[in-house]
């Protein structure tokens, strides 16, 4: 909250990021003026949550014949929420049921390869990308078409 009555004790701080570690300070104002800033309190970690943030700008990259290379801007560690942060690569060929999923553990991954030689060069697949931590799985990316490398 900006403005806590001179009465108050304690107050609450609400949308926090979860598994953030934060600090806090006081400062106290009056008709006088403001004073000095508090020390900083000691550092806070919030409590893990099933990660919110996908990652974005899905898209293709070039590769090897017979690959699929699904790239995607990794998701900063301020939106992983937990430990035990990965992504979930989920691909398909474009127009098919049933997607083939593929865990990736890093954290500070920003793409994978999927090699297959009975893919024909310039196939589209559907892609997406997921995420999880160790409280569950969150949003998938939304879904692109691109194609497997020439």
């Amino acid at each position: 909250p900006d403005l806590i009555s001179g009465d108050m004790e304690s107050a609450m701080a609400v949308e926090l990021n979860p598994w953030v570690e934060y600090e806090f300070r006081v400062v106290a104002t009056n008709k006088i003026g403001t004073g000095d800033p508090s020390t900083p309190s000691r550092l806070i970690r919030t409590n893990e949550a099933v990660p919110k943030t996908p990652p974005a700008n899905v898209s293709g990259r070039s590769g090897r014949r017979y690959e699929l290379v699904i790239a995607w801007e990794p998701v900063s560690e301020e939106f992983q929420s937990g430990e035990g942060f990965g992504y979930i690569v989920a691909f398909r060929p474009n127009g098919t049921r049933g997607w083939k999923e593929k865990m990736v553990t890093s954290s500070d991954a920003s793409k994978f390869i999927y090699r297959d030689e009975s893919v024909p060069p310039l196939t589209p697949f559907e892609v997406k990308v997921g995420v999880y931590n160790n409280k569950g799985d969150g949003p998938f990316s939304p879904i692109v078409v691109i194609c497997s490398a020439e």
